[in-house]
């Protein structure tokens, strides 16, 4: 029988399960990565099963590769039997290390014309440009990154993208918002969306990840920098990078929660200095704990104000100046 802890593979598509009650073997809330819904979605590791109580999808660790990450049956089976001598029966203790999947050629090219397209009407739409602008993003800084505007929700088939479609799902949905193409050596690995008419309080997430997105944590700027700033918002990486560029480069998480692959983990573990600036809030607090324990070359660096590096930024405080302070009070200390 193949199974594989749910909560690893919540993590892939981006939740954030949180236990909640010790029923049937444990009980996990999140989001729904199917209809949005907010802590509508339960998972019970110890059996193998998800239920979400908005739009009733619901299945095993199988089933979930095939409604949340686009694969068949088979490929399913291989993912989930490769990766069972590794599975944590201890989600709270054992932290999870992303196995990097990435999307199919047909599903990147589908991905590129989309990003153009938003990237294009962006450019000539005044109002989404200054949503960008009232961030701290220049002109130079949205075009290198690509950045769009879908002005419309919109459906598109899976199988168009090279997905496969199931009775319960047949539609990849885009919400009106900001889009963030991620890219790698010019091919788009990964598609976020902003929306665009997400308010606090709203039963749906504020991001909106394109399901057959690859897991990679984006990077920006420079590789060869040997300083790496962790943030948890891509808006706040790009900030970094346009602002302090010079001195590091930049990892976005896209949730607290998140964890490198293995790749990443060895890449950063090269660098000379982590700078830890995810939100501090109680989320970015809890990941540090795992951080901390992984990468002996990390040091905590949350911006000296406010919540984030984008908060900060507009709140008149220097970016550049909070970097070099970070750089010169830990690379050299000891």
């Amino acid at each position: 029988m193949v199974i594989m802890n749910l909560l690893r593979l919540a993590e892939e598509v981006g939740l954030e399960p949180f236990k909640t009650s010790s029923t049937n073997g444990g009980e996990y809330h999140s989001s729904c990565p199917g209809c949005g819904g907010k802590d509508r979605f339960i998972l019970w590791p110890e059996n193998g099963h998800y239920w979400c109580r908005q739009c009733n999808v619901k299945g095993d660790a199988i089933q979930f590769c095939r409604d949340f990450q686009g694969l068949s049956f088979r490929t399913a089976c291989i993912k989930l039997q490769k990766q069972l001598s590794n599975d944590s029966p201890r989600f709270e203790k054992q932290p999870i290390i992303l196995s990097l999947r990435t999307p199919s050629v047909l599903w990147e090219e589908k991905a590129l014309q989309f990003a153009e397209c938003a990237h294009q009407r962006l450019l000539i739409d005044d109002e989404a440009v200054e949503l960008l602008i009232e961030r701290g993003l220049t002109m130079e800084t949205i075009r290198q990154n690509k950045l769009g505007w879908n002005p419309v929700k919109i459906y598109k088939k899976l199988s168009e993208w090279g997905m496969e479609e199931t009775d319960k799902r047949q539609w990849l949905c885009f919400p009106k918002g900001i889009v963030i193409p991620i890219l790698q050596n010019g091919n788009i690995k990964k598609i976020k969306i902003r929306k665009s008419e997400w308010k606090e309080g709203d039963l749906y997430g504020k991001y909106y990840e394109v399901p057959g997105s690859s897991t990679m944590l984006p990077s920006f700027g420079a590789d060869s920098k040997e300083v790496v700033v962790i943030t948890e918002a891509e808006f706040d990486a790009m900030l970094v990078v346009q602002e302090a560029g010079e001195f590091c480069s930049c990892i976005a998480l896209g949730g607290a929660q998140k964890r490198p692959d293995h790749l990443l983990q060895d890449w950063l573990l090269k660098k000379d200095l982590i700078l830890f600036a995810l939100d501090f809030d109680e989320a970015g607090k809890k990941a540090y704990i795992y951080w901390q324990k992984t990468f002996p070359n990390l040091e905590p660096w949350p911006v000296p104000e406010e919540k984030s590096p984008g908060d900060y930024h507009r709140s008149q405080g220097s970016i550049v100046e909070w970097i070099k302070a970070g750089i010169k009070n830990n690379l050299n200390k000891g």
